[in-house]
């Protein structure tokens, strides 16, 4: 039975097992206000807990993982029985969220639930196993089929200096090195900094020592004409090319290296900001054995130079907390340690407060300033900014693309207030750093939309 909570009333919730019956999943939820609540409201229910921005008053938000297989499988039915229900002491309100089932050999998912936790270690069970119709459940479930899944689970991590960035999907690893960290202004010679900035792109290449392709591409702004920013691509690539072959053995790699100019833009044009964050060295590497990267990877993978930032708010350990101001009130923020599962940490970030707060829709999104060059900057609400810092690295929460191309965050879609008598809970799945404790950092920012600010420390790290 897991601990949760939802609008300041404490639950109590019995989930699993996952059960397979021919191509689907079902997990059984059964929710009941814990014996710890003082009051239970007679209108308390789930209705809003697990929907997403697409689909209102739904179990969408719902999604099952295979952190053991970097894995993310999209909820399937549209039923919305047992939503409504009214939660109390007594009896479970009852949920039956389906999923595609997972592949053979899988013994094990965790299932991502929004506002509440991520249960990990489900068992996966044959439909004989458990007491109620699994066949009911898939007649009454009206299921929406277009896009099934499972998605794989994508990372970005970013260098805390802002002089690169790490994209990593189930068959690439791409890093973004900045132009002007990299390179001397308008010009192919390497900085001083470059082989600090670089460092990274090492170490990924020495994860695969059987090779594979190896694209490496320059791009620039567009303030000269075209016939220069082409050239000046072109050579920035070579450079980093030449530069990449001195620190690390190439051999094993099918090279290409090309210059796009200005006509691949990252983002807009349109300041000086986003002209910098178009000015960069793309490093591709398409391994031809993806499984040779180390499923856990340490800790001294991560190149050391690339300094920790200061931090943006208090500073505490984990399990005990800091004191932030959200919505202009006093709220208590704590994390207690998260799992590991495969190359996956997942925890949950705990929120109490001794009054009602209203949060504003902006204040767990990622700053502006590191926000930008990125893809995820149109994101208006949700909760983004819930970052570990590893050795100069920061980590974001785990994404996933629909067939679509579409990109999602794996984290509450909405921030609802905080009330008294139970902590709000934010649930989170990072990349794992490597580490025995890890440190989670909010890194504040945002200007007049200002960002909560917060780090805490020696988070104990729990093998699964």
């Amino acid at each position: 039975m897991l601990e949760a909570g939802w609008k300041g009333v404490p639950l109590s919730v019995e989930v699993g097992p996952a059960v397979i019956k021919d191509k689907y999943t079902i997990i059984r939820l059964g929710i009941v206000v814990s014996s710890k609540a003082k009051k239970v409201p007679t209108d308390l229910t789930v209705n809003q807990t697990f929907e997403t921005k697409d689909a209102w008053s739904s179990m969408r938000g719902l999604k099952m993982l295979s952190m053991e297989k970097g894995s993310v499988f999209p909820e399937l039915s549209t039923r919305t029985d047992g939503l409504t229900d009214s939660l109390t002491k007594d009896k479970p309100v009852e949920l039956f969220p389906v999923f595609k089932a997972p592949s053979d050999g899988v013994k094990t998912v965790e299932l991502f639930m929004p506002q509440m936790t991520v249960a990990i270690g489900l068992p996966v069970v044959e439909a004989s196993a458990v007491d109620y119709s699994v066949d009911d459940v898939l007649a009454k479930a009206e299921l929406d089929e277009a896009d099934p899944g499972p998605f794989a689970m994508n990372s970005i991590i970013l260098s805390a200096d802002g002089s690169s960035d790490t994209k990593k999907n189930e068959k690439s690893t791409t890093v973004t090195v900045d132009g002007d960290v990299t390179f001397e202004v308008d010009s192919d010679q390497l900085s001083a900094q470059a082989d600090a900035v670089l460092a990274n792109v090492v170490e990924q290449i020495k994860k695969y020592p059987s090779g594979g392709d190896l694209t490496i591409t320059g791009h620039t702004d567009d303030v000269a004409d075209d016939a220069h920013n082409q050239d000046l691509s072109e050579r920035r690539a070579k450079a980093v090319s030449s530069r990449l072959k001195k620190l690390t053995d190439l051999s094993t790699w099918n090279e290409s290296v090309s210059g796009k100019g200005e006509s691949s833009p990252r983002v807009p044009n349109d300041s000086d900001e986003h002209r910098q964050a178009n000015r960069r060295v793309e490093i591709t590497l398409t391994p031809s054995k993806p499984a040779e990267a180390s499923a856990s990877p340490s800790a001294s993978a991560v190149p050391s130079s690339a300094t920790v930032p200061d931090p943006a708010g208090p500073v505490g350990k984990g399990p005990e907390g800091v004191d932030v101001k959200v919505g202009g009130k006093a709220v208590h923020m704590s994390i207690d340690g998260v799992f590991r599962v495969g190359g996956y940490l997942a925890g949950t970030l705990m929120l109490t407060a001794s009054e009602k707060v209203y949060v504003d829709v902006w204040e767990f999104l990622m700053p502006p300033e590191i926000e930008g060059p990125h893809s995820w900057a149109g994101w208006m609400m949700g909760v983004y900014n819930l970052t570990l810092l590893s050795a100069g690295q920061r980590y974001l929460g785990v994404d996933y693309s629909y067939s679509n191309g579409a990109w999602v965050m794996l984290s509450n879609d909405f921030v609802f207030e905080i009330q008294p008598g139970e902590a709000t809970r934010f649930p989170v799945v990072w990349p794992d750093t490597g580490e025995d404790s890890v440190t989670l950092d909010l890194p504040g920012g945002g200007g007049i939309w200002e960002r909560v600010a917060a780090r805490l420390t020696d988070i104990p790290v729990v093998n699964v």
